[in-house]
């Protein structure tokens, strides 16, 4: 066949169409395939970084784990611990602290160096199982973290505080003179001078500083002119009280409690009036103050030492009646006035550590596969309360009468019109002040005004039971939560909710369950939050936190560790036999709508407390700062919000 005339230039059309179609579709091709490449890319990269984006959520997690204390560090911070303090267990002072939040504290050349070790910055890497410079989270998941803690408050660098102090009372002030009966020209003067204005001490080396807290200065006098002669009048035993309150960084309150007891004094000479603190430590916000041996004290030789040259701690030193119980505390008395520069004079002296902050700074760097990396930053804060606790493990608050309105008289309320304390008369029954933890020791029994004191003090001299420490007021050194009938209804509010999400509130009108162990809290390590709005009759076992709107009972044996609250106006009591033990806190503080609406709102606006000890069984009360601490495990180490960085 021949082609026709006029199509003979058409020839290999078909040729190149089939190249232009298949040149198209190669590039549709190629460029699907590229679309297919490019997105799987897209989604694998977004797989690395929702990766690395879970893996700083970890290290978060786990910081928090740390906190929390449920991570033993490696290496120990310290292989042989004492009871004071715990250096194995973790604080968020430790937590940003080089040399015991990281397993080894480069040199000072080393950290300014281009290249620095990482342990050059706070990393929980005694706490954290690092391998190198990150926490590897599975063998084979491409995933791992590194975290950082800081301070974002800068607590820890500065105390600084200032003192002053009173003998006897309040009303009497800084001084006390004694007159010789048969000599009224021959006086005895001990005076208490606080140090000038405040001070500041530096602690940001993490090692406690040498503190001043005043001095105490014994002088004699004649309007004979004579300067030497038979002893002066006994001085007999007297209370005082240094009132150290700091203001950075915290604004708080501690009461330095003791006695000065009678000695012999000579004209001119201090003789041995000794000093007997009630403690020789005491936690202030978390700093603990402890008190030293000024320079030329010595034994007293009844303390049974016979070393020269320091002071001692004392405990279960009996007073006869009326006191009737037992003191615990810090002996210091002078040495001859020959040894020291300044006769009569001695001096308050001690340490104080480095505060702990409330907050943190979590600064947690994720890595996932492909070279993803993520950073969030959180703030934990420690708890709600910022250290919930009582100035003595038995604190009641309240007037000597139910007060109204904030007026002067008293009304009659039908079941607390007036303030009860029967501390019971079985044997034994004891009150302790010292703390189970620390060699720290507080009141037994901690009221808010001195009427009740005078009661409280009255009642002890006629048991039978053993009382460890001074009953005192502690008015002044109410925490926040403790001051006013409004603060304490704000925290109880927030221990409500908290008690509501774990099922363990029970509502006005519901019957409590008899306790087997498990019902209120968890006995063994003395966690848990209960709430009862309403009365509560208690036997057996329990722990953490537990609060009664009502009245409670403890009704024969019962042991609880932990942290009590009674707000109802029928206070407290425990009947019936067996064995009771409370090892924490208990705090009867009854208050009513009305207590919220009087003005001006203080410590007197809550009605009078009443405690009742009877029945035929053993009881001991006895403070456990472990017990009150680990009740708020529920409520600590929260945290307060999370960004991406």
């Amino acid at each position: 066949m021949t082609d026709e005339p006029g199509r003979k230039n058409e020839r290999g059309a078909a040729l190149v169409m089939v190249l232009l179609i298949s040149f198209l579709l190669m590039v549709a091709a190629t460029a699907l395939i590229l679309e297919a490449s490019t997105n799987a890319g897209n989604v694998t990269d977004a797989t690395a970084e929702q990766q690395a984006y879970y893996a700083a959520e970890s290290g978060i997690q786990s910081a928090v784990n740390v906190l929390r204390g449920n991570v033993a560090p490696n290496p120990l911070v310290n292989a042989s611990p004492s009871p004071l303090p715990n250096d194995n267990k973790i604080d968020y002072l430790k937590a940003i602290k080089l040399l015991t939040s990281n397993s080894t504290l480069p040199t000072t050349g080393q950290c300014a160096s281009a290249s620095p070790p990482a342990d050059c910055a706070a990393r929980l890497s005694r706490w954290m199982p690092y391998t190198g410079d990150v926490v590897t989270m599975g063998a084979n998941s491409g995933m791992s973290y590194k975290v950082q803690v800081s301070d974002p408050d800068n607590v820890g660098n500065l105390v600084r505080y200032g003192a002053t102090g009173y003998i006897e009372s309040q009303s009497n002030g800084p001084s006390k003179t004694w007159t010789d009966p048969n000599d009224p020209s021959r006086v005895v003067t001990i005076r208490y001078v606080p140090p000038t204005g405040t001070t500041t001490a530096d602690v940001s080396s993490g090692v406690s500083a040498v503190t001043d807290f005043g001095r105490f200065e014994v002088t004699t006098s004649s309007t004979g002119g004579t300067v030497t002669g038979p002893p002066m009048p006994a001085v007999p035993r007297v209370r005082f009280v240094i009132n150290v309150r700091t203001v950075q960084p915290y604004n708080t309150v501690k009461l330095i409690r003791g006695y000065i007891d009678p000695g012999t004094i000579t004209l001119g000479s201090p003789g041995n009036v000794r000093l007997f603190y009630d403690s020789q430590n005491y936690v202030v916000q978390s700093s603990l103050l402890s008190l030293t041996p000024p320079s030329g004290a010595a034994c007293n030789p009844d303390d049974g030492t016979g070393s020269p040259g320091c002071g001692v701690l004392r405990e279960n030193i009996f007073l006869p009646d009326p006191e009737g119980y037992y003191r615990s505390g810090f002996s210091v008395i002078p040495n001859p006035p020959a040894t020291v520069v300044n006769p009569g004079v001695t001096l308050v002296t001690g340490t104080i550590s480095a505060p702990e902050p409330i907050r943190l700074l979590i600064r947690s760097t994720g890595y996932g596969p492909n070279g993803a990396e993520k950073q969030l930053e959180a703030i934990i804060q420690k708890n709600y309360f910022n250290g919930l606790g009582a100035p003595s493990p038995l604190t009641l608050i309240g007037a000597t009468c139910t007060n109204s309105g904030g007026t002067s008289g008293c009304v009659a309320h039908p079941t607390a019109s007036q303030f009860l304390f029967s501390p019971g008369n079985s044997e034994p029954i004891i009150y302790s002040g010292k703390d189970a933890l620390l060699k720290a020791f507080l009141p037994p029994v901690g009221v808010t005004n001195d009427p009740n004191l005078v009661t409280v003090d009255t009642a002890i001299a006629g048991m039978n039971g053993s009382v460890y420490g001074s009953s005192s007021n502690i008015a002044d050194e109410l925490p926040y939560w403790l001051q006013t009938p409004a603060n304490l209804n704000a925290t109880l509010q927030l221990l409500k909710s908290t008690a509501q999400a774990t099922g363990k509130y029970y509502a006005p009108g519901v019957t409590p369950p008899n306790n087997n162990g498990t019902n209120y809290g968890n006995y063994a390590d003395g966690t848990g939050i209960t709430y009862v709005d309403g009365d509560l009759v208690l036997g057996g076992e329990g722990g953490g936190i537990l609060v009664v709107t009502g009245k409670l009972r403890f009704h024969g044996g019962f042991d609880w560790k932990g942290l009590v609250v009674v707000t109802g106006a029928a206070g407290f009591e425990r009947s019936g036999g067996g064995e009771g033990i409370l090892q924490g806190t208990m705090v009867v503080a009854p208050y009513n709508a009305q207590s919220l609406t009087c003005n001006p709102q203080s410590v007197n606006c809550f009605l009078s407390p009443r405690y009742e000890m009877s029945g035929g069984g053993n009881s001991t009360l006895k403070y456990n700062s472990s017990n009150v601490t680990n009740g708020l495990s529920a409520l600590s180490n929260f945290v307060k919000g999370v960004a991406e960085k």
